[in-house]
């Protein structure tokens, strides 16, 4: 499936004269999709509103017309338009009305329309293989991430996914919440990582868990982030038969991002020892959105 819509994201950004060109010109994409207007939330007709839940967007497919919360930050904002454009694009959509809220924009969800809507709009914002082709080789950091937002519009945290995946190296992203439970530690809400991470050190979430504990070694990274915003740390991971690796936590005021890459061991010789860090356990009718993290 993500082929093909990789495939239709391509077809859209060529016939729109986007190719290469950043920002991707969402607005180009959504008339090549057949969206004739587009016009802020506040303008959607009372009837098509949804009670009690602030719509972030919402594609009314007989008029062809995409309604958009103006007042988002501009990536998010970036975002809602380019996962309505691929509503548009992919003509099994229209048959499918779901609303879009916060929780189906912003994070992980199982719907099967709303998830191709989501990975079509990385697609659409990122360029599909383009942005494979620019990172290359690259390094996979904060910074380098904070750079490639701001080229493509795009919130760090997608950027990092993007990055994190594509990457030729071994890395990994995990996401956690920045509230403690009731035992102090952290929620992780989410990872990915990288396919050279993936042969190497397996999936993450064996190195991190389903929470980060309080007094852990990567639970004071992200401490650190959240009075720096910014924190970075090398780790071992993983309790027995621990792995290396660099750690960066970036606080984003929604969600704690963290960093992780692997560390070759002629590196961590001449370097500071590495701490021990113990896994912890733990359409015919309009389509709407709502509120979510970033």
């Amino acid at each position: 499936m993500r082929r093909r819509l990789a495939a239709i994201a391509e077809r859209a950004i060529e016939a729109a004269g986007a190719s290469g060109v950043l920002p991707t010109p969402l607005e180009d994409v959504q008339r090549v999709a057949g969206i004739r207007e587009r016009r802020d939330i506040g303008e959607l007709p009372p009837a098509l509103a949804v009670s009690g839940r602030r719509l972030l967007g919402a594609l009314w497919f007989e008029p062809m017309a995409v309604y958009v919360d103006l007042s988002q930050p501009l990536p998010r904002r970036r975002f809602t338009d380019a996962h309505e454009a691929m509503h548009a694009l992919c003509p099994w959509h229209e048959a499918v009305l779901r609303e879009d809220t916060e929780h189906e924009l912003f994070r992980a969800t199982r719907a099967t329309i709303e998830a191709e809507a989501n990975v079509g709009a990385g697609l659409l914002i990122f360029q599909g293989d383009r942005f494979r082709t620019r990172v290359a080789g690259a390094p996979c950091s904060i910074a380098a991430a904070q750079a490639l937002a701001e080229e493509h519009g795009a919130s760090l945290q997608a950027t990092l996914h993007h990055h994190v995946e594509l990457h030729d190296g071994p890395a990994a992203l995990v996401v956690t919440g920045r509230y403690p439970q009731r035992d102090g530690s952290l929620p992780v809400w989410g990872s990915t990582q990288s396919a050279s991470f993936h042969r190497r050190h397996g999936p993450v979430a064996r190195h991190v868990g389903g929470r980060v504990g309080d007094g852990t070694p990567l639970r004071a990274v992200i401490e650190a982030a959240r009075v720096g915003a910014t924190s970075a740390r090398a780790l071992r991971l993983g309790g027995a038969g621990a792995h290396r690796f660099d750690v960066e936590a970036f606080y984003n005021r929604h969600t704690f991002l963290v960093l992780l890459t692997g560390r070759s061991a002629r590196r961590l010789s001449g370097g500071r020892r590495a701490e021990s860090c113990p896994t912890t356990s733990a359409a015919g009718r309009p389509r709407a959105r709502t509120p979510s993290a970033p």
